[in-house]
């Protein structure tokens, strides 16, 4: 039985991972208008794990124009612990869908890919460590 937990574990690992990486591939292909955002504000939250420890994230707020319409939106894939990574007033490269201006990345983020990767690596691990006796 533990064998199958693990392999069921693992193949659903690997679903999100193509999930992820399809996700990915279909905003580069989509996002192909380019601007340049202004950070407006460091919004913050406590995220608690399962241990029951506190971190505190930060997330950038940009704002942007395009055809004369703003978007105020949080920067996707920019959480971060450190508290100076982004300051207010910063410029930022996005990357936009011109038929969907509100669906918008920061130019050249590689987040999507490289967590579509883990899931991916990570449902491989945990399969085939079911199969052998592993876990």
């Amino acid at each position: 039985m533990r064998r199958l937990t693990g392999a069921i574990i693992g193949i659903i690992f690997v679903i999100i991972g193509i999930f992820v990486l399809v996700t990915y591939s279909n905003a580069k292909k989509t996002q192909t208008a380019e601007t340049i955002a202004t950070i407006i504000r460091i919004d913050s939250e406590i995220q608690t794990d399962s241990d029951g420890f506190d971190t505190r994230w930060y997330y950038p707020v940009v704002k942007y124009s395009v055809n004369d319409e703003e978007y105020e939106k949080r920067l996707p894939d920019s959480g971060s612990t450190n508290s100076t990574e982004y300051k207010e007033g910063e410029e930022v490269a996005i990357s936009y869908n011109p038929d969907k201006p509100d669906e918008f990345s920061k130019k050249g983020s590689k987040g999507g890919l490289i967590g579509g990767i883990i899931f991916i690596a990570m449902g491989f691990i945990a399969a085939i460590a079911s199969l052998f006796g592993r876990m």
